[in-house]
């Protein structure tokens, strides 16, 4: 299964292969070593024929949740008067 991904990739990062013709991309396929199935599914831009020849999941969600708040100490009131000096000779 790597071939495909490792082909498919190369595809998308590829303009050539990406808008290549159908001679192109047939002769790339074979260079690949691909299965004579995912290369036919791949030259009739099938992604659900490509899905069932690799038994690939179609419906996967990734999901990101915030982390946690830090609990970083506040300025110490050292610090903004420090801050508060600086800004005063800046402007």
């Amino acid at each position: 299964m790597s071939n495909v991904i490792d082909f498919l990739n190369r595809m998308g990062s590829d303009s050539r292969l990406r808008h290549a013709d159908t001679a192109l991309l047939a002769a790339a396929l074979q260079q690949a070593d691909l299965d004579p199935e995912l290369q036919a599914a791949v030259l009739a831009g099938d992604q659900q024929r490509l899905e069932a020849v690799l038994g690939a999941r179609t419906n996967v969600i990734c999901g990101l949740s915030p982390a946690e708040p830090d609990d970083a100490p506040e300025p110490a009131d050292d610090d903004e008067e420090i801050r508060a000096l600086q800004v005063a000779r800046a402007g």
